[in-house]
């Protein structure tokens, strides 16, 4: 019997940008995993969207261990688990917000579960760069431009660097770095900088950073910033 577990993007936010596919593999699943623990920012979130298609029963949550040192026992653990529900002949799915080839645990993951012989099935999902750069009113590229997609540094002035080669750069996890951000705003000025917050949920927000900045700015989880020249 071949072993297969799904990796499912969710979207943006909105259960109704979720895939029909996403939505059928999900509703067909019998157990869904979430990195992540009840102490993810996101978790809440990802409930909701399940709730909204009646699966959030089926919700199973991991804690991702941020400490390197701790990662090979979870991926050891949570394959463990994951092959224990696949011979019972179950149908397994991971979900992910956004899409999980973008910034996301799942890559490690499967290769642990690669390595047991689990196949997978990628059900794609509208990406968290994209559907937040469409609530801004303006295009990430035109024409021949160049984006660049990037983690938050640690360093403000690579932004600027990174501008000199690229017309756009798409900033994400954030998380606590906000004040790199800060930083970068008040030593250059870009033609455009916007920030989407929660983008496609009831929170929400959207700042045009050249005239407003978030109070918090170690509160950017689940944020898109988009900087262009």
């Amino acid at each position: 019997m071949e072993r297969k577990i799904y990796a499912v993007g969710l979207g943006p936010g909105d259960y109704e940008m979720m895939t029909l596919k996403a939505k059928r593999v999900l509703e067909e699943s019998d157990i869904i995993f979430l990195s992540g623990g009840k102490v993810f920012n996101g978790y809440e979130e990802v409930k909701a969207i399940l709730d909204k298609i009646n699966c959030g029963s089926k919700l199973k949550s991991y804690e991702y261990p941020e400490v390197m040192a701790d990662r090979e026992k979870y991926l050891k653990d949570f394959t463990a688990e994951t092959i224990k529900y696949l011979e019972k002949g179950m149908k397994v799915s991971y979900v992910t917000m956004g899409d999980m080839t973008i910034y996301s645990s799942f890559p490690d993951i499967y290769k642990e579960l690669a390595a047991h012989n689990v196949c997978l099935e990628a059900v794609t999902g509208i990406s968290s760069i994209f559907a937040p750069a469409s609530l801004t009113g303006y295009s990430i590229v035109d024409w021949q431009d160049r984006a660049a997609i990037i983690p938050s540094p640690d360093d403000y002035n690579e932004i600027n660097k990174l501008l000199d080669t690229f017309k756009t750069v798409i900033i994400m996890k954030i998380n606590d770095n906000g004040q790199v951000l800060k930083k970068y705003l008040e030593n250059y000025t870009p033609a455009y900088a916007c920030a989407v917050f929660n983008a496609y949920t009831e929170n929400q927000k959207i700042y045009n950073l050249l005239k407003e900045f978030p109070d918090n700015t170690n509160d950017f989880f689940m944020c898109v910033v988009m900087i262009k020249k």
